[in-house]
């Protein structure tokens, strides 16, 4: 019975330290767009309010190259402003125009006019990072500072894009097609074996970003 109540205390006191809020510990960076070679689709994506992902799920990330294959929004963006497709001719307008008329609701827009609208603040932010290049969420001076570029960082420390939910695809897409090189990435979640027992337990007790930055400043692959 002794045996099996340490053993409890010690998956539980496992289970705490692994499970900290990503809203309380995510944070930016600003990186050079070719850092980003990989992303994630949503299937394998973990706990978005759990800032430490364990397990095997950045083994399944994905070259960047395919993200046009796999995502309509990310897709979309090319097929306008590369190919100079009208908005409603893209995969993204179709497939959501097509939602909308079938009575259910989409995050850009409940109505044909609504997703209209939403396609035409893209022009705007297509020209906004034109000239004046990937400003901040801070810099724009809106309140969510952490609604950059949403990416996660791998076992070997390597930076990957979150595929959509996680916010930026549109952002990202515009960014490659611009060629801008410097952008931010706001830091979802990082792989646990990022992180030794011991630094969980700082990271909980001290609840610093700076702290927890430390941690991990010699192994993310910037």
């Amino acid at each position: 019975m002794i045996k099996f109540i340490q053993k409890f205390n010690n998956i539980a006191n496992y289970i705490f330290f692994r499970k900290i809020s990503s809203n309380k510990f995510m944070f930016n960076l600003k990186i050079d767009i070719t850092k980003i070679k990989y992303f994630l689709q949503k299937e394998n994506a973990l706990d978005r309010y759990n800032f430490i992902w364990d397990g095997t799920w950045d083994k399944k990330k994905l070259k960047i190259s395919l993200y046009r294959k796999c995502n309509i929004n990310y897709n979309s963006m090319f097929q306008i402003y590369n190919e100079n497709k009208s908005y409603n001719e893209c995969d993204e307008y179709k497939i959501k125009s097509k939602q909308i008329l079938d009575g259910r609701r989409t995050p850009r827009g409940n109505s044909l006019d609504e997703l209209k609208k939403y396609f035409k603040s893209l022009d705007k932010l297509k020209i906004s990072l034109r000239k004046l290049g990937y400003k901040s969420q801070r810099d724009l001076k809106n309140k969510n500072e952490n609604d950059e570029i949403g990416v996660v960082i791998g076992r070997n420390g390597e930076i990957i894009k979150l595929e959509d939910n996680f916010g930026g695809t549109h952002r990202f897409a515009l960014c490659k097609i611009l060629k801008i090189k410097k952008i931010v990435v706001s830091v979802k979640a990082v792989h646990g074996t990022l992180l030794k027992k011991n630094d969980v337990k700082k990271i909980v007790t001290k609840s610093g970003k700076i702290d927890f930055l430390s941690l991990l400043d010699d192994k993310i692959k910037l």
